[in-house]
Parts: C-alpha cells; structure tokens; sequence
C-alpha cells in the first residue's frame, strides 16, 4: 500500500474520530431540549396548522407552546378550530392525561338579511373596510352588509360566500369552523360567534342609539318593538339596552319559537341544531 493511500486511511480515521468526539461532548454538555418545548411540540400536533392567528398568537406553535406552559389558555383564549374537531380535541386531551370534552363549539353568523338598497354606485377599492370610508358605505342601512367579501377572503375553509342577488355575506354552518378571523375583518361588526347549540340568531344589528344623520335602517330591519321579549316564556330572549336589540344569552341557547312567530319583522333566523 504506498504512501498516499495510507495517508488517506489515516486523514479519514482521524476525521470519524473527532465527530464522535464533537458528539459525545455536545450530549455530554449543551443543555437538553426544553421541556415545554417538546411540550409544545406533542400539542401542536393536534393543532389544525393553518397558522390563521384568531387566537391572537402569531402561529399554531406558539399557541401549543402557551398551552404546554399553562392549560388554562385552552379555555381563555381557545382555538376554536381545535375546539370543533372532536376527534383532535380527544386525542389531545388524551395526552395531556385531561378531560377536554364540554368545550362550547361556535359557529359565525351575520346579523344582516341584506334587504337594504344601495344608494350610491361605489368605483373605490373593492373592500368593505374601503367603502366604509366614503358616507359609512353605499347601503341605505349603515350597519348593512356590504357583501364586498373582506370576511370571505380571511375563511380559512372558505365557508363565506357573497349571495350574488342580496350582495351580501352567507356563512354555510356545515363548513364553518368557528375560527372567528371574519369576526375581527368585519368593519360594521355584523359577524358574531354563537354556540352551535343556540337555536336562533337576530338578522339585523341597526343600532337605533347610534343614529346616522339621513341614514334609516332597512325595510325589514328591527323596529324595536320588544314583541319578542314579551312573547317569550322566560329567559330566552332579553333586550340589549345598549344596541336597543333582543338578546340570546350563549350559556343558555333556550328556543324561542314564541319569539319567532311574534316577530313582525321576521328577522330572528332559526336554525338547525343537530
């Protein structure tokens, strides 16, 4: 064997033994992986991983490392994507070694019929936020659906669409996740998270209070006449003396098919509770 292949052989061995050496002192002395770290990483495999930020962290990471530090963020802040996965939401609370169930799943509704008439052709920027900007929109009802989609383009699972006819935002509860990033889009705060439990909703959200010179609510807009409340039969429907509006407390979601029928308006929309 000459010389260069020695060389070689030796160079190689030399090479292999301080790697091995490199390795045994970083395990031997580097700090170990955090705990919650790998807390954290054992959470966010159950996380739905679209990074949507509607829990207010900037990613489903750093939501799992929260969690991991402290399980009360599951019920202060809850991912409500998770919290409509039964499956997901069982594994994890598996492996956490608690009980998860009993968690209030949400879907969004949209306190609008879209009865009320544009007033004016709007050429600006195709977003409600934009069109809010010139006379607080171009609908007759300045608390109206603008149906420009701004909601729609945050759905992570694209359950909002825009009726074409009515020109204003559908939310299909079926693919709703309850995530509320189109809460937070919406300018005129029509959006709301309901328990899915909760078998009616109020279609309009005109604040009488808060009146808009030479503005009026829509043709089928809430006349507050408070029939609902007095037709109810208890606690199902109260009045919201701040928005002037009925009210249906989410820790109940009691029917109130009463209400319904005596409405002359027809805007509190049943729905269908599985």
């Amino acid at each position: 064997m000459d010389s260069t292949a020695i060389l070689v052989i030796v160079t190689l061995t030399l090479v292999g033994l301080g790697c091995g050496l490199a390795i045994y002192l970083a395990n031997k002395f580097l700090p170990e992986e955090d705990e919650t770290l790998k807390a954290a990483e054992k959470v966010n495999q159950y996380l739905p991983g679209m990074d949507c930020g509607a829990c207010g962290k900037p990613g489903c990471f750093a939501y799992a490392r929260d969690v991991a530090q402290d399980l009360e963020t599951l019920q202060a802040t809850p991912c409500m994507a998770l919290m409509n996965d039964d499956d997901a939401l069982g594994k994890l609370g598996q492996s956490l070694g608690v009980d998860l169930s009993g968690g209030v799943r949400k879907v969004a509704v949209i306190h609008c019929t879209g009865e009320s008439e544009v007033i004016f052709d709007y050429q600006g920027v195709s977003t409600c936020k934009s069109s809010m900007q010139v006379s607080a929109g171009f609908k007759k009802c300045p608390y109206g659906c603008l149906g420009l989609g701004d909601c729609a383009e945050v759905c992570p699972v694209d359950a909002i669409s825009i009726d074409r006819e009515k020109k204003i935002a559908v939310i299909d509860p079926e693919r709703c996740i309850g995530c509320g990033l189109c809460v937070k889009e919406c300018p005129n705060d029509l959006i709301e998270l309901i328990p899915v439990e909760m078998p009616q909703y109020l279609g309009c959200n005109y604040l009488s209070k808060k009146d808009i010179p030479r503005r009026e609510k829509c043709d089928v807009g809430c006349i507050h006449c408070r029939l609902c409340v007095k037709a109810a039969e208890g606690d199902e429907v109260k009045w919201d003396d701040e928005k002037d509006l009925p009210y249906f407390d989410p820790e109940k979601s009691l029917p109130a098919p009463d209400s319904i029928e005596k409405c002359p308006r027809n805007i509190i929309i049943p729905r269908k509770v599985k």
